[in-house]
């Protein structure tokens, strides 16, 4: 019942005008059949809300559509290996492809401005052709699919929102000509040997970093939301230009970095985290020019040095929770004191430290100990030897005597015969 609702549907469509026949088709519909699908290729230009899903149709030709001002949805099917949008330029509408297990190639050769496409859940899907390359896009996501390349997907200046994440066989995205990101880019949980490049970069209204082995972003000077950091091996990062984050800073789980710069930094908009961050033991210099905070501030982790010279105000809470002995919370606290607002005092919490000049004093007298027990030592030694010497000299007494008696006894039996 349903396929003959949409061949009805398309024939209405395509049977208004011999011009709008040859233009465009505006309609509403679920396809589930492959000869409603031929149907629908007859129409250069789709329109309105088209949804095709199942396991009926293995391939989808739409060699003839030329614009899609449609929100098109291709969902739901373990058949379809191949999609053809070869001659398609312009998405002014929406084009979604997710949850086609066995897709393994779309062609996109002409697509030049995208203002939607999402391409999502996608296990078997390797090949994209869009050769001319994307220059315009809105909104770009690509999540769980078996893309090694991102290859002409990333030649604009400017995107609504970006989202590339899941993907374990992208080891490298090239974002070098992208310098505003209007809404929000996320690149995230890729190979775990991704490397990033966003040189160009000036500002993001929202930027989400995880899973990365190397980043570069000399340029970024604003993030106007909320800056996400984590998950990401490299050992250390650099914000040499970033001054100004609206929204909250959060840096978590980056194992690995040992140096963290965000030396240009000078306000946080929302609250301020860190934590987790293992091996980050340094930040006397991390952030040298940070002033205002305007949430709550909460750092823990394994930090020894860690200033904030230039703070001036934090209008949430203030939190500061290291394992490191080296860490002097009494001296942090009183600088806090007069820039935390937010109704607590700061608080700062760290083991205490060793005292080493107790410990010097136990070595020493243990040492002192051991050489008393020492000189006891040589004092039974000396016994020792005194006893063995008297033994010695009590030997000799009794020698003496035997000699003594022996020499009158033979001088009595040589009297007698004389």
């Amino acid at each position: 019942m349903q396929f003959k609702t949409v061949l009805f549907t398309l024939a209405t469509c395509l049977s208004l005008s011999g011009v709008q026949a040859k233009d465009s088709c505006s309609f509403s519909t679920t396809i589930t059949a492959a000869s409603a699908v031929s149907e629908l290729n007859s129409c250069p230009t789709l329109d309105g809300k088209i949804e095709i899903t199942g396991d009926e149709i293995t391939s989808l030709d739409f060699s003839s559509v030329e614009k899609i001002k449609a929100d098109l949805k291709l969902f739901n099917s373990s058949s379809v290996t191949d999609i053809n949008l070869n001659q398609l330029s312009e998405i002014s509408g929406s084009l979604t492809v997710q949850a086609y297990t066995q897709l393994h190639s779309l062609d996109l050769t002409s697509l030049s401005k995208a203002e939607e496409l999402s391409l999502i859940s996608l296990p078997s899907f390797a090949i994209l052709n869009v050769n001319k390359g994307i220059s315009e896009v809105g909104s770009l996501k690509i999540s769980d699919t078996a893309l090694s390349s991102l290859e002409g997907l990333t030649n604009y200046k400017s995107v609504g929102s970006l989202d590339v994440d899941n993907n374990k066989n992208i080891s490298y995205i090239d974002l070098s000509t992208l310098e505003t990101v209007k809404d929000s880019l996320v690149l995230s949980f890729n190979s775990d040997e991704c490397e990033v490049k966003l040189d160009e970069l000036i500002w993001a209204s929202n930027l989400t970093i995880q899973d990365v082995a190397d980043f570069s972003a000399g340029n970024l000077t604003k993030v106007n939301g909320t800056f996400n950091l984590a998950y990401n091996t490299f050992e250390s990062i650099e914000f040499k230009s970033l001054k100004e984050v609206g929204g909250s800073l959060q840096i978590f789980a980056n194992n690995d970095m040992t140096e963290l710069s965000v030396n240009k930094l000078t306000s946080i908009g929302g609250e301020f985290r860190m934590y987790n961050n293992t091996d980050l033991e340094d930040m006397e210099e991390s952030f040298a020019k940070l002033k205002t905070v305007e949430g709550a501030v909460d750092i823990s982790g394994n930090i020894a040095n860690f200033t904030l010279p230039k703070l001036k105000e934090v209008d949430g809470t203030f939190t500061f929770d290291t394992k490191s002995d080296e860490f002097d919370c009494t001296s942090f606290k009183k600088k806090l004191k007069k820039v935390v607002k937010g109704g607590k005092s700061p608080k700062c919490s760290a083991p205490k430290k060793k005292n080493k000049s107790t410990s010097s004093k136990k070595g020493s007298s243990s040492t002192s100990s051991s050489s008393k027990s020492t000189d006891s030592g040589s004092s039974a030694d000396s016994s020792s030897d005194s006893s063995s010497s008297s033994s010695s000299k009590s030997s000799a007494n009794v020698l003496v005597n035997s000699t003594f008696i022996l020499t009158i006894a033979l001088g009595a039996v040589f009297a007698l015969f004389v």
